[in-house]
């Protein structure tokens, strides 16, 4: 009886000791799955499109050529085309691939002489149909001329708190506060040691009001032109319109800086238009390597 009281006891510990073997296994097992888990996330690169808008007037042409450059490059690809019609309805071209890390998307308004708020409008469509389809959760935003304004507009008077990041902006020759030939004139505006135009239009001052409401994540790259030709203008917008966005933003996102671009390349038409200067400060601010 002894005995066999003897072999019970041995055989539950055995029986035990295999129990705790298998949950010290289990447990390593789980510990370098969240490890694994763990370094996945660490290394994991999101997927953040960067969306290009055209000016005042114009389309496509716009930004083929600054598209082109950032594919040449090999750091972006082009994948969607949104066509937006007057009713605000878009029309995709292209294909949404997730194999690129810097997806590109063109942005073409149908009515291309629209007003500012409209155009943001439709910008607000884009945003919202790309977070709902392609659960984008941040993006870039390249403009050219008025949709740079458009932008801004979009991002204090339009933007979602719940919605996607505006990560980083690239205004170029944007009129923040006047054209030439509407309401600025060349040499006529200053600005001020604090950054502060003397001379404020009736939008420029909108901007100001709801200034605090344009997000401080956003880093900024604002890139204008000086024909040198005495005008401190690209010829359509002065260096103070465009300087102007600085007295709007600066200290309140995360980051922001200023490219002027000197010279007959500098008109702003050809901003744009395979400005090889423009170009590559543009592709190492949004993609540097």
């Amino acid at each position: 009886m002894a005995k066999h009281i003897k072999r019970k006891k041995g055989f539950f510990s055995t029986f035990l000791i295999r129990i705790l073997l298998m949950l010290l296994a289990c447990t390593l097992v789980l510990l370098g799955a969240t490890e694994n888990t763990h370094d996945r996330k660490l290394h994991f690169t999101a997927i953040i499109p960067t969306i290009y808008l055209h000016g005042y007037g114009g389309g496509a042409a716009s930004t083929n050529k600054m598209i082109a450059a950032a594919e040449k490059s090999g750091r972006a690809q082009k994948t969607l085309t949104i066509n937006v019609s007057q009713d605000g309805q878009l029309h995709l071209q292209g294909t949404w691939s997730w194999s690129e890390k810097n997806p590109i998307v063109q942005v073409i308004f149908d009515d291309n002489t629209a007003e500012i708020p409209t155009e943001a409008a439709w910008l607000k469509q884009v945003v919202n149909y790309l977070h709902q389809h392609y659960n984008m959760q941040k993006f870039n935003v390249v403009t050219h001329s008025m949709s740079g304004p458009v932008t801004y507009y979009w991002a204090v008077h339009l933007r979602q708190k719940n919605g996607p990041v505006l990560n980083k902006f690239v205004p170029i020759a944007g009129p923040f506060n006047g054209v030439i030939y509407i309401d600025d004139t060349p040499n006529q505006n200053s600005l001020e040691s604090s950054g502060k135009p003397t001379s404020q239009n009736t939008a420029y001052r909108d901007y100001f009001k709801f200034r605090s409401r344009f997000p401080r994540q956003t880093k900024v790259l604002n890139i204008f032109g000086n024909l040198e030709d005495g005008t401190n203008s690209d010829g359509l917008v002065t260096n103070v319109s465009a300087r102007s966005l600085a007295y709007l933003i600066r200290g309140h996102v995360a980051s922001y800086q200023e490219l002027m671009v000197k010279g007959a390349n500098a008109q702003h038409s050809l901003l744009h238009n395979h400005n090889t200067t423009v170009d590559q400060a543009v592709i190492n601010f949004l993609w540097p390597k």
